[in-house]
């Protein structure tokens, strides 16, 4: 796993020279993952809102309904729906990278386990809530999403084919259906709103948006890509007295259903469910057998004007969360080891640096005693200078 680690990091700083030396460390995405992924959110929910003011919850009426926003009103809700689809993958891929990042670099570790595991739960969240997105619009990728997912479903006890009978069985669908559809695509997300806030309370000042050169790079994207590709219904109206034959899947959000035709469904579950159990064991791996409290360190921050402020650096953290995490006023902007504006001097003792970008703290300054209070991790007990 060490291997995969080094080869990550060293993709990922490469990556993010690049885009420093291209648009700046201020606006680097990969600065930004966790706030792009909160602004994204908000973009998704609010076209989500103006599209389902024209969606109409019937059997007949859905797919007609989101046909005519798409093309009767392709300037406002065809532009809107787009943006909704477009935004809502480009959500997955940033949570993606964002927890990539985080395997990467090793940070899930000790303390920071809380916000892995709830990490883990926020990937699930919105795959819940985009598949079944997807069954919304009643088209025929709306049936063979709706089809496969609830015969997954269906395979479990709890649900031993409820779902299937009661919902999807042309005799037995009805506008009921669409009215659960509608309750979860409402509830989902804001159960999912609800645990992003939880993520983050475990991260000091942790931002949740990102600067606005970052977030007008988005929107222009998304409106130039809604223009030129918009999102439209496939194959017509959903009949559920044929079988779907060929449809395009969006492999951000559908990327497994191939193998729930094609494996046992309980491999499936198998697949899904030990996957998350192994990602959320992941903070505990390799296991520690260690006797007695975890170790800490004391950390004192000489400022200007003469100020000094002690206080206590747990296991894996760095000066600047721990400095956060007190309340003190310290330099910074990426968090990242990118732009070099946390840098301090080490007057006694030694710190650990994580990787970071060699322009923002060159071996020069680092031969003299300085360091990235963003990347630096106390070794034992540390006094700094900002």
């Amino acid at each position: 796993m060490k291997q995969l680690q080094a080869l990550l990091q060293w993709l990922f700083l490469r990556a993010e020279g690049l885009f420093n030396s291209a648009f700046g460390d201020r606006i680097n995405p990969f600065y930004h993952l966790g706030a792009i992924t909160f602004f994204l959110f908000w973009v998704v929910g609010g076209t989500g809102l103006y599209v389902y003011i024209f969606f109409e919850t019937g059997l007949r009426e859905a797919y007609s309904s989101v046909v005519s926003l798409s093309q009767d009103q392709w300037y406002a809700g065809g532009i809107m729906r787009s943006i909704h689809r477009y935004a809502s993958d480009a959500m997955v891929l940033t949570m993606m990278l964002h927890m990539l990042r985080y395997f990467a670099f090793n940070l899930y570790h000790g303390f920071r386990w809380f916000s892995w595991v709830t990490g883990v739960m926020l990937i699930w969240m919105v795959y819940a809530s985009g598949i079944n997105g997807y069954m919304l619009p009643w088209d025929q990728l709306a049936q063979y999403v709706t089809l496969a997912t609830f015969e997954w479903l269906d395979w479990l006890p709890t649900f031993g084919g409820t779902l299937m009978r009661n919902f999807v069985y042309s005799a037995h669908v009805g506008d009921r259906f669409f009215t659960l559809l509608s309750f979860m695509h409402l509830g989902i997300p804001l159960v999912l709103l609800m645990v992003m806030w939880i993520h983050v309370q475990r991260v000091p000042k942790a931002r949740t948006t990102p600067p606005r050169p970052i977030v007008i790079g988005i929107l222009l994207s998304m409106l130039v890509l809604s223009l030129v590709a918009p999102v439209q219904s496939q194959g017509g109206a959903s009949d559920l007295s044929t079988a779907v034959t060929s449809v395009e899947l969006d492999w951000f959000y559908l990327a497994l259903f191939p193998l729930l035709t094609e494996w046992p469904l309980g491999r499936v579950w198998a697949l899904v469910v030990g996957g998350s159990v192994l990602l959320c064991l992941l903070p505990w791996w390799p296991p520690k057998f260690r006797r007695g409290d975890k170790q800490k360190h004391l950390l004192v921050v000489h400022g200007e004007a003469g100020t000094s402020t002690e206080f206590s650096v747990r296991e894996g953290e760095t000066i600047l969360d721990a400095g956060l995490r007190e309340g003190l006023a310290l330099p910074y902007e990426c968090r990242n080891g990118g732009c070099g504006l946390c840098l301090c001097s080490v007057e006694h003792g030694s710190v650990e640096h994580r990787p970071y970008q060699r322009s923002a703290l060159p071996d020069a300054l680092k031969a003299q005693g300085k360091a990235l209070m963003c990347c630096a991790v106390p070794k034992g007990d540390v006094v700094i200078e900002v």
